[in-house]
């Protein structure tokens, strides 16, 4: 049975899901860009092979059209409501498998806040692929960790392929995932090493052999599998061009990560709060590290919780491999890539808390890290409510649904995004200079009875004239504001 105490802490974790669900699922989220209602357009129309991987690129697999489009075929919901829904649901359940390595109330409620509501500048692991990336991992954990508690062979054999397909979704959606299998494959090796000297730990060769077996061909299924889904979308020439950076695109990093650091740390970033905590992190793993008694043993025993040690050699491995990375150095930097690392980080910091004698200071250490959890999590969602309410951005563009079949044709960010409030009539697309993900919408734009173009971010004016994709479109009437962006309706002439 459980304490009251432990029910208590659930039900905390179901209302920060749920507040996390009203502030970032992409119905609610203020700030939904088009990178976000690709998903969102891909639910409708949702076909294979052709919507395998992200619009326009070779990588970053669609597990969550995949699903929104069963349930858009069997409730004909709201896609963009069918995507949040889908889009949480993946983050629950890896959420969920997380809670078989972090066993205590208190380590589950700060990970629930990191994982729901992250510091701002890492917003990205909850809004992009990142979070389904880490679920898929963690989830794919949870079955290997299980096929090696149960006895019955058959039983081990059903959760070790469960791991190795969900393994392979991970990699799927995001290469990144493939540090993860060698954090796992490391983890192994010093498993197997420390195992030596205590014969009850070790795993015999003999028994290991089918289990071997059965990885090797599901490794070799999703080979063929990933190297079947890569041929057939669009190669983007920057990801095959070779993973390692050169020596000043590395530089370039380190040097763009260490200048976002200084700026948070000299409150001179985007969010003030965030700079709070990031002082009240480093000092509290100072205090951490000078206040814990020089005799006493902290880290865990690699046989005892091996999973600690995973979830430390990701981080340390992604934040190497991330720095180094050409695809990295040729965006910026950005620090969306960073934020895997930081939650491997924070879970291994749990994992570390959990391992802590009972005694005064642990509790010190606790409370210290969940006023700075809680922190950070302000850091993250506070502007959204305050000075003020900020409303969802599907609620500002859903005008747009009173103006029937329209084709919108716009600067990337306002393009895909416009569309996403009833991807069924409103067909839109970036102009033709522009990054157009999916050319066959744009051929569908230019169908539409009625064509406007928006003129943020792109157009200092409307043209009488102007010619898209082949086509020479003319001006009709006056410009508009309408769903917070300036609109003119054209018309193909030839």
């Amino acid at each position: 049975m459980k304490s009251p105490g432990g029910i208590w802490i659930n039900l905390g974790i179901l209302l920060v899901i749920l507040l996390s669900f009203f502030t970032f699922s992409e119905n609610f989220f203020p700030l939904l860009n088009s990178d976000m209602a690709v998903n969102i357009l891909m639910t409708p129309s949702f076909s294979l092979p052709h919507d395998i991987y992200f619009w326009g690129q070779d990588r970053s697999g669609n597990l969550i059209p995949v699903i929104a489009h069963l349930l858009y075929a069997v409730t004909g919901w709201q896609p963009v409501l069918i995507v949040s829904l889908v889009h949480y649901l993946i983050l629950g359940t890896g959420f969920l498998a997380l809670t078989r390595f972090v066993k205590s109330a208190y380590g589950r409620a700060v990970l629930a806040l990191v994982w729901f509501f992250p510091p701002w500048h890492f917003l990205e692991f909850l809004l992009i692929l990142y979070g389904i990336q880490a679920s898929c991992v963690i989830l794919a954990l949870n079955f290997l960790n299980r096929s090696f508690s149960t006895r019955g062979q058959w039983k081990c054999m059903i959760w070790l392929s469960l791991s190795c397909i969900v393994f392979i979704l991970a990699i799927w959606v995001s290469d990144m995932a493939l540090i993860s299998l060698l954090a796992l494959l490391l983890m192994a090796l010093l498993y197997f090493l420390a195992s030596r000297k205590d014969q009850e730990q070790l795993l015999s060769w003999r028994g290991m052999r089918i289990p071997g077996l059965l990885i090797l061909v599901w490794a070799a299924a999703g080979f063929v599998a990933l190297h079947y889904a890569k041929n057939v979308s669009t190669p983007v020439t920057a990801y095959n061009s070779g993973f390692l950076a050169p020596f000043p695109g590395i530089i370039s990093n380190l040097n763009i990560v260490l200048d976002s650091v200084i700026r948070v740390f000299l409150f001179s970033s985007e969010s003030s709060i965030e700079s709070v905590f990031a002082w009240g992190l480093l000092l509290s793993l100072l205090f951490m590290f000078f206040a814990k008694p020089r005799q006493l043993k902290t880290w865990p025993g690699i046989s005892r919780n091996p999973w600690f040690y995973f979830f430390l050699f990701e981080a340390i491995l992604t934040l190497i491999l991330v720095l180094s990375s050409g695809w990295v150095a040729a965006n910026g930097a950005g620090r969306r890539y960073f934020t895997t690392f930081v939650m491997s980080s924070w879970i291994c910091l749990v994992l570390w808390l959990e391992n802590l004698p009972q005694n005064r200071m642990k509790n010190q250490f606790r409370f210290i890290i969940l006023i700075v959890v809680i922190i950070g999590s302000l850091s993250g969602s506070i502007r959204f409510y305050y000075p003020r309410v900020r409303p969802s951005r599907i609620r500002v563009i859903s005008a747009l649904k009173h103006m029937g079949q329209i084709g919108i044709i716009a600067e990337y960010w306002n393009a895909y995004m416009a569309a996403s409030t009833d991807p069924l009539n409103i067909k839109a697309t970036p102009h033709d200079k522009d990054f157009v993900r999916n050319p066959d919408l744009a051929i569908e734009v230019l169908k539409q009875p009625k064509i406007y173009l928006v003129k943020d971010g792109w157009l200092d004016s409307f043209p009488d004239t102007i010619i898209q994709f082949g086509r020479t479109l003319k001006k009709k009437g006056g410009s508009i504001h309408l769903a917070d962006a300036w609109l003119n309706r054209y018309e193909v002439i030839k």
